[in-house]
């Protein structure tokens, strides 16, 4: 898995400059809103992750006009967002089990030819326009896809099940402590992409920080551990401080309502009896 980040590395030296700085600085944005609001904006987040999931489906399933995939962008979205506490928590299953799978299925990646596609991409060092930016990502994107699809291919049962066990526990913990497993996911996720908006802008000046990540791979593992594990604090004790302030202030509003109530029940009461 880690040479098909580094082949996105390489092909960001490619991409053109406006496009990169554009969308690693919206990336970062996006990230630490993620990372520390995540739980707040759920609602936001859902719908979009919904309206997003639903124009991929409308361009490449359902048809590859623009109605279709706006049709099934809203409806998705709306979907996302009825079902909003039960896509947290199968999203944060889905993630567990794949970091799960991009730890163990290292050794089943091709990794020979990953290396070639490297050479290949470093040859290249002609800056790519807008249309071309976009075919660059698309092939990327189906270049490691079909890698994930043969490596998935040789990996064997029981590693699948292996796998398949922190996604199991996600569900569970997402039943029994739901605030605290959406909090992670979006910790986590927020932290995700802030580490790829940082990667897009440091690929622009040539640093090559996927290199620096792999060369230390401890020290980055923790760094993102403790962002994760700080995120999902922020995001429990912020969010539980919004609930109880709401209670509190709905609480004397219903107790005035009764208060109003009461009085004209006695009034029907005496105008009968009179």
């Amino acid at each position: 898995m880690i040479e098909i980040i580094q082949n996105f590395e390489q092909m960001t030296g490619r991409l053109d400059h406006p496009f990169l700085i554009g969308s690693g600085v919206i990336f970062l944005l996006l990230g630490l809103c993620i990372w520390l609001g995540g739980l707040a904006l759920r609602k936001i987040l859902i719908s979009i992750t919904g309206l997003a999931g639903g124009i991929v489906v409308g361009l490449f399933v359902v048809g590859r006009n623009i109605f279709s995939a706006s049709l099934s962008g809203a409806l998705a979205s709306l979907i996302a967002l009825i079902f909003q506490k039960v896509l947290c928590v199968l999203l944060a299953a889905a993630l567990a089990a794949a970091i799960a799978f991009a730890v163990l299925s290292e050794p089943y990646f091709e990794k020979a030819e990953t290396a070639e596609v490297q050479g290949e991409m470093t040859e290249q060092t002609t800056t790519a326009g807008l249309d071309e930016t976009l075919k660059e990502l698309k092939t990327f994107g189906l270049d490691a896809g079909e890698k994930i699809k043969r490596a998935g291919t040789k990996i064997p049962i029981h590693m699948w099940a292996i796998i398949a066990a922190p996604g199991v526990i996600f569900l569970i913990c997402g039943v029994l402590l739901w605030r605290f497993t959406s909090a992670m996911f979006f910790s986590v996720t927020g932290t995700a992409v802030i580490f790829l908006g940082i990667i897009l802008l440091l690929s622009y000046k040539g640093a090559e920080p996927v290199n620096h990540i792999r060369s230390m791979p401890f020290i980055s593992a923790a760094v993102f551990l403790v962002m994760a594990g700080f995120g999902t604090i922020v995001q429990v004790l912020l969010c539980k401080g919004l609930k109880k302030e709401k209670i509190t202030k709905i609480k004397p509003g219903k107790g005035n309502q009764k208060d109003k109530k009461e009085p004209k029940e006695n009034v029907e009461h005496d105008w009968r009896s009179a």
